[in-house]
């Protein structure tokens, strides 16, 4: 593990989760500053020690952390006074990092913290103000879709997956387990190329069950099963009407406009 949260990885050790002991890992404990050169470094490291599974806890560091590319990036604009040339300087650094994830030989697993994303709305007397929408991930915007498969885990634990080239979990909505762990690893050593049977539907979140985001996220891919761009895109549209402006409804957290969604698309929900 490349660990960048304090040594909180190692707190584990020791600990069972869902029937499985956590035994001790090997651990890089990465401090600040956390710069793109520090974490190539850290991969190299364990990629020569012979490691064949890799968790960077969390990668959002080299991005908004002390001595990131965020802050790289700032203090090149202070310094040419154009802060969109800056750009030039930092993403080399930021494609290269990336690029040695996805081309390791190690199984990488990665993690990113979220920030809350706001819009800005009118008021009631007519003033603009802030309002509370949602999270996402910090990390340069896109980021979801180098990975092979991508879980966004809600705080009551259950995950929908973003992105998933397996195909074993796209459009479910699961808590994750070492079972899950376990369909990944059968799939990466059939080189992807060996159907793994899917959750079964016994442990899948029954859609009454689901929290009203997934019921939400349900009911607008049904929505827009089978249509082509163009519609996808009106759809998208409507949803932003509906959000005040804002396509990725996953970032909502405000309950009325969620409930709005749903009410609007329910009728599809599979």
């Amino acid at each position: 593990m490349i660990d960048t949260e304090n040594k909180s990885g190692s707190l584990y050790v020791g600990t069972s989760v869902s029937g499985t002991s956590i035994g001790s890992f090997n651990t890089i404990d990465l401090e600040p500053p956390f710069s793109a050169a520090r974490y190539l470094e850290a991969i190299d490291v364990a990629q020569k020690a012979g490691m064949e599974f890799l968790v960077i806890d969390s990668l959002s560091h080299a991005w908004a952390g002390e001595g990131g590319l965020l802050e790289v990036q700032g203090n090149i604009a202070k310094r040419t006074g154009n802060s969109y040339t800056a750009w030039r300087d930092v993403t080399p650094q930021h494609n290269k990092l990336v690029e040695s994830i996805l081309q390791s030989d190690m199984h990488i697993a990665i993690t990113l913290r979220t920030k809350t994303e706001y819009v800005v709305e009118e008021t009631e007397k007519g003033k603009k103000a802030p309002k509370k929408m949602g999270t996402a991930p910090i990390f340069r915007d896109g980021f979801e879709y180098e990975v092979t498969t991508f879980f966004d885990i809600g705080l009551d634990h259950v995950a929908s997956v973003t992105k998933d080239r397996t195909m074993m979990f796209d459009g479910q909505f699961l808590t994750i387990t070492p079972d899950t762990g376990k369909q990944i690893f059968a799939w990466l050593t059939n080189n992807g190329t060996t159907p793994i049977a899917p959750t079964p539907r016994s442990e899948q979140k029954p859609p009454q069950d689901l929290p009203l985001m997934a019921r939400v996220d349900l009911a607008i891919k049904a929505h827009c099963s089978g249509m082509g761009p163009e519609a996808k895109a009106a759809v998208a549209e409507e949803i932003k009407g509906i959000t005040g402006g804002i396509a990725n409804y996953k970032a909502i957290e405000d309950e009325t406009v969620l409930t709005a969604l749903y009410e609007r698309f329910k009728k599809e929900d599979a």
